[in-house]
């Protein structure tokens, strides 16, 4: 029986994979409106965190297919590394031969690295598989009296003491240069953090879940929709704030931000575009089955885009006499287009499909 697809999910499914993609091989000048559009992505992975967590608090927990479906996902991972040694590996001239028998185990079954392969996208999946390791116990609790509060209160206890955290050192940092303060390290409360180094992917995939579940009705929709606009582009202006703070400069200067997933304002932004998007309804029928049609296969966009990226991008950025924000939506459709048409053709094959849909 096929389950029934929550359109407003699909909706936030295809707009995050969108961001996704646009932000990995930039082709974009040194503009304000870049470093709007990098900063927006930041929006992404952590409201795709949202709709997994919405997703799975809503099915009854059946702890050994969540097991089978976990180990699945880390034999996947672990294949895709594989794939991308001789794909990617040339591409940054990197000879995979070099490294001996150990690093390459490590870097297949223990999420090593391997010096200049850039594979580093695969943070997503890493995180994804440490969010559902600790999953069953947060699903159980749900069922519990207060099960909502409990949800609530570790998603917001995890983005507490991950983008807080970075928040509220940045702001002891920059009261010590002003001369106001004394300098004061405050990474050593790490400790009370239990859920390690995704704990705030943890928090955005508990707070989907308890958005869809504890506060799903049509009224509170409609009615959410405008404040969460509001607050998403009010992240995003703090976000463009904090890049502008760190690096110098208020137009893009070609580098990504440290911790960019950490910092307090991305919470605003996930969040706030989550209820917006959670607002809207799609009625035309075409239009629809095409994002049905992308929502279901972001898994094989996520892996092949970065193939794409590496086989086209090069070759595409000798096109564009000059780039911008067009030049990188150019860019980003020549990636996601082919890497879906591939996903529709490799989830026809037997044992091959698991690749790309998990």
């Amino acid at each position: 029986m096929a389950k029934k697809r929550v359109q407003y999910l699909d909706i936030i499914k295809v707009v995050s994979i969108f961001l996704i993609v646009f932000v990995h091989f930039v082709l974009l000048s040194e503009t304000i409106p870049a470093n709007f559009c990098m900063m927006a992505c930041l929006a992404g992975v952590p409201m795709f965190f949202m709709v997994n967590g919405a997703l799975l608090f809503s099915r009854p927990l059946d702890l050994r297919k969540h097991i089978r479906k976990t180990i699945m996902v880390y034999l996947v991972l672990v294949i895709w590394r594989l794939l991308y040694l001789p794909i990617v590996g040339p591409a940054c001239q990197v000879d995979v031969l070099s490294f001996g028998k150990g690093r390459l185990l490590s870097y297949l079954f223990a999420f090593g690295n391997l010096e200049g392969l850039q594979i580093g996208h695969l943070w997503f999946m890493e995180a994804l598989l440490a969010v559902y390791v600790v999953f069953p116990l947060f699903r159980i609790a749900f069922d519990l009296k207060y099960g909502g509060r409990i949800t609530l209160f570790f998603a917001v206890y995890s983005l507490v003491m991950t983008n807080g955290m970075t928040g509220m050192q940045m702001a002891l940092d920059a009261l010590a240069r002003a001369g106001i303060a004394l300098g004061c390290d405050i990474t050593g409360l790490e400790v009370l953090n239990p859920f390690g180094l995704y704990a705030n992917m943890l928090g955005f995939f508990l707070l989907g879940a308890w958005i869809h579940l504890s506060w799903d009705d049509g009224k509170n929709r409609k009615k959410w929709g405008l404040p969460g606009l509001a607050a998403g582009l009010l992240g995003l202006a703090g976000m463009w704030a904090v890049k502008w703070y760190t690096s110098g400069s208020p137009a893009w200067d070609g580098s990504y931000l440290d911790q960019g997933y950490r910092h307090i304002p991305v919470v605003f932004m996930a969040v706030g575009f989550f209820l917006f998007f959670r607002s809207l309804t799609i009625r035309n029928s075409i239009a629809a089955r095409i994002l049905e049609a992308v929502a279901s296969r972001t898994l094989g966009i996520y892996y092949l885009h970065w193939i794409f990226g590496w086989l086209f991008v090069p070759h595409l950025a000798l096109v564009f006499s000059g780039y911008n924000v067009g030049t990188n939506i150019l860019r980003t459709f020549a990636q996601l287009i082919p890497a879906l048409a591939l996903t529709l053709l490799l989830e026809r094959i037997p044992m091959i499909k698991h690749l790309v849909t998990g």
